[in-house]
């Protein structure tokens, strides 16, 4: 994964958000996954598959932190989806 990748929610997955969190299920392996506020952001907003820096654009918005400590945050979050399957990357 880069800045420029374009990623999306996978398809295989059965999502549902309760007080900003977001509780993820993956039909394909059976697991459960908990998303905190920042998390359940990022997942709505690759809801529409977009680059990881429109993802970061849009959290800088949003949030008050500088851009070298979003995207080391946003990458590690979404390798960690993509390790899981849980991320569809084009």
């Amino acid at each position: 994964l880069n800045l420029q990748s374009i990623v999306g929610q996978s398809p295989e997955l059965v999502a549902t958000t309760i007080e900003e969190q977001t509780a993820l299920m993956s039909i394909a392996n059976g697991a459960y996954y908990g998303l905190d506020k920042i998390g359940s952001r990022v997942w709505e907003i690759i809801a529409q598959p977009r680059a990881i820096s429109a993802v970061v654009d849009q959290l800088l918005t949003e949030f008050e932190v500088d851009r070298p400590t979003c995207e080391q945050h946003v990458m590690g979050f979404l390798q960690k989806l993509a390790e899981s399957d849980l991320l569809s990357v084009q």
